[in-house]
């Protein structure tokens, strides 16, 4: 922030710096340039005769942008041209490249004064040109422009000091025919003017976030903010960017402010234009939306943990009681199932969300089929049918992919022949040694050992990995070379092992497509892509409208869901074997493994289909540190319309849900509760920090709001019947954030204006205390 003619060179402190202005040394016009010499020696003139004296003059013309912009100028522009939103507390803006622009035509004033504005029409406004807002202009040449036209004002370019040359009368521009009432109604006063152009100078410390095409890049821009707030009740708008060069005496409280009866019209020069539309906003803002989820956060945050909620104020009688209590806190549900037997009872289901720290894994062995994952809790006669449900899942996942299915068998085929092979010459050689072994210590008394060894030991592997009630799967005795080569015996022999997946010649080529598209599919699968919502969030009342929810990914539930998914097109043992070889943690392209918790959140909200956008950042400490990083994200995708699901890896110290940061914006805040239909009537501004005097740094939020009572509809223009309203009276705002602010003796700067209109993204923040294993909540509101 600055007041200074010259922008200073950026503070290194800053993300971004704003200036008053940026005014050239000389702005266009025609100069004198005047220069004589004098002949001196230790001070005294030498030429006498004065003849040195007489000067010389040389005219010099400085020209500047006057009718058309380049494109390229142009470096963005909020609402995005095109865009349909809601932006009835934004006041649009365009940004330049050319940071000089707006003051290159001003007037040389102790404040200088653009030469360019920002008007904003709506629907109907412009019933010559545009009455429908899509952004139309007129062409033509300056030439043409000059013409007089009845019932038209033009430009009084005779009162510019800059003429029009003959070159400029050739040049094409475009231009909008507007009705003087509606152009006396939006157009801001020459002495607004200066509050609405300004400089900002980002440096490379800031890292914007957008979405938008005005981009937060390092380097400077003059900013153009327009003077009116869109309708509540929405509709279409055009943004023009006109000269206001020959209109100054025509500017409300201009000289010339009457006009010549109701049907005259002005016909401005439109530099460059675009249209946007806004809703009409009928639902809660972000402030409230959140507001939600902290006022039923329950108990210490209990009710934002993923579960069917607790029965309150019943009291538990016994042991079972208690046991249905716990299971129910822990985010089990009861469902209807029915046996193998056909009898029909009750299991308990858990899906991958869990709402506590899920226990410890243990060492298992790969789950073949959904029976070896069900468990029965003999106590009760039931069934806890939730690592079973996983393994369907996956199943089903895999079936119904089939581009997954037929790669993952060839991938089998390529891992078996190169296993077969290196299996044929390992027992090649070892047969041999074994032959001359025995030959030299009684062959014929061996012999019968031999031959009868290998059966033996399948027989023996096979009874000590077979599990009652489960189908066994068949031993590979097709494939004489790899029918011994189990998983549990390459776990057992290193050396076994070692041989097969030498780096030599590699069992599959680890850049193979079938790999890569298995272990991408799987990878996904880790992360819950594909799984039925319904598999995730079992009954409604775990996440009801308007809620949001914190889980742990219990990562038992997902080692089964790939069981489950690698179940497919298992015809013999060695398949298990294949597998393990390639995704197994000493395998050929092996599955990172988790060696941190996976958490995340669930949201139900009209956050989501109202803000696509919405930041959702994760951060490991409860309390903001300097330079911290968020936690990586490993999905996040809306699973519907009002449905978002977003998992983290680690355990967040705290959440922060922020509106997206898209660059820096206008317009006026919602207040910390409620709030209206239209933001004009409870809208506020955040005051920030402006004396460098203060404790508080620059342009941080100061704790105050204006004005006192909310509401800025007592600063609006007066509308006229039909006429455009919702135009801010710039000069009585500043006025009054001038005294808000405690400045005494001087008006408000542009730099200053600016930086209290800034529309600031607003955020929830969401803590975590790990020590009771639950969730609390704080508010966070808009930080500048």
């Amino acid at each position: 922030m600055s007041h200074p003619e010259y922008a200073p060179a950026p503070d290194p402190s800053l993300n971004v710096q704003f200036a008053d202005s940026l005014v050239p040394e000389l702005t266009a016009g025609r100069y004198v340039l005047t220069a004589h010499q004098t002949l001196t020696k230790d001070g005294t003139r030498v030429d006498t005769d004065h003849y040195l004296d007489t000067p010389v003059t040389q005219q010099v013309e400085v020209r500047a942008p006057r009718f058309t912009l380049q494109p390229e100028w142009i470096h963005g522009a909020y609402p995005t041209p095109g865009a349909t939103g809601l932006y009835d507390d934004v006041l649009p803006h365009v940004t330049l490249d050319r940071a000089t622009l707006p003051w290159e035509r001003g007037k040389e004033k102790d404040t200088p004064v653009p030469w360019l504005a920002l008007l904003v029409f709506g629907e109907g406004e412009l019933p010559d040109t545009d009455p429908h807002c899509l952004g139309r202009t007129e062409a033509k040449t300056v030439a043409e422009l000059l013409v007089p036209e009845s019932g038209v004002a033009l430009p009084r370019f005779d009162q510019v000091a800059d003429p029009v040359t003959e070159d400029d009368k050739k040049t094409t521009c475009r231009t909008v025919l507007v009705p003087a009432d509606v152009f006396h109604a939006v157009a801001p006063a020459e002495v607004e003017l200066p509050f609405l152009t300004h400089v900002r100078r980002v440096n490379e410390q800031h890292q914007g976030v957008t979405l938008t095409d005005d981009l937060i890049q390092v380097g400077d821009y003059a900013v153009v903010v327009g003077n009116r707030l869109p309708r509540a009740a929405g509709g279409r708008y055009v943004a023009h960017l006109v000269s206001l060069e020959g209109w100054q005496s025509r500017l409300p409280g201009g000289t010339e402010e009457t006009h010549d009866g109701p049907d005259e019209k002005l016909r401005l020069i439109s530099l460059w234009a675009w249209s946007f539309e806004t809703i009409p906003d009928h639902a809660p803002g972000f402030a409230a939306l959140t507001e939600h989820f902290v006022d039923t956060e329950g108990e210490g945050g209990s009710a934002l943990l993923l579960r069917v909620p607790l029965p309150a104020g019943r009291a538990l009688s016994g042991s079972d009681q208690q046991e249905v209590a716990d299971r129910l806190g822990k985010g089990y549900l009861p469902i209807s199932c029915r046996t193998e037997s056909g009898r029909s009872t009750f299991g308990w289901y858990r899906g991958p969300l869990v709402p506590r720290p899920p226990e410890p894994q243990t060492e298992r062995e790969r789950r073949r089929c959904a029976a070896e994952a069900m468990i029965h809790l003999q106590q009760y006669g039931v069934f806890d049918v939730s690592l079973a449900t996983a393994f369907t899942a996956g199943r089903g996942v895999a079936l119904a992919d089939h581009q997954f299915g037929a790669a993952l068998l060839r991938l089998r085929g390529k891992v078996q022949r190169a296993a077969e092979k290196k299996s044929r010459a390992t027992a090649t050689a070892g047969a041999r040694a074994r032959i001359e072994h025995l030959a030299a210590n009684g062959l014929a008394g061996h012999l019968g050992e031999v031959l009868t060894t290998p059966a033996r030991a399948r027989q023996a592997a096979a009874a000590s990995v077979q599990r009652p009630g489960v189908t066994p799967v068949c031993a590979a005795t097709e494939l004489p070379a790899t029918a011994g080569l189990t998983p549990e015996r390459l776990r057992a022999d290193a050396d076994l092992h070692a041989r097969l997946t030498s780096d030599d010649t590699p069992l599959v080529d680890p850049a193979d497509d079938d790999l890569t598209l298995v272990r991408s599919r799987l990878l996904g699968l880790r992360n819950l892509t594909g799984v039925p919502f319904a598999h995730l969030v079992p009954d409604t009342r775990m996440l009801p409208s308007e809620s949001l929810r914190f889980f742990y990914v219990d990562p038992d539930w997902t080692a089964t869901l790939l069981d489950g998914a690698l179940s497919v097109g298992l015809a013999h043992t060695f398949d298990l074997t294949s597998d393990d070889l390639v995704f197994g943690p000493k395998g050929v392209a092996p599955l990172p493994p988790l060696t941190t918790p996976v958490t995340g959140l669930l949201l139900r909200s009209q956050l989501v289909s109202g803000w696509p956008a919405l930041e959702v950042r994760p951060y490991a400490n409860p309390e903001a540190t300097d330079g911290e990083t968020t936690l990586p994200v490993l999905r996040r995708e809306a699973l519907a319309d009002d449905v978002l699901l977003v998992l983290i890896e680690g355990v967040p110290g705290r959440v922060e849900l922020a509106e997206p940061q898209q660059g820096v914006h206008f317009g006026i805040d919602e207040p910390e509760e409620g709030g209206s239909d239209d933001p004009v009537d409870d809208g506020i501004i955040r005051l920030r920090e402006i004396d460098p005097q203060s404790g508080t740094p620059l342009g941080q939020e100061t704790g105050a709001h204006f004005p006192a009572r909310a509401g800025l509809r007592p600063y609006l223009r007066p509308a006229g019947t039909g006429g455009p309203d919702t135009v801010l009276n710039v000069a009585k705002l500043a006025d009054g954030l001038g005294k808000a602010l405690g400045i005494k003796g001087r008006p408000l700067f542009p730099s200053e204006f600016a930086i209290q209109m800034i529309n600031a993204a607003q955020r929830r923040t969401f803590t975590t205390a790990p020590e009771e294993q639950h969730l609390t909540t704080t508010g966070d509101h808009p930080n500048g």
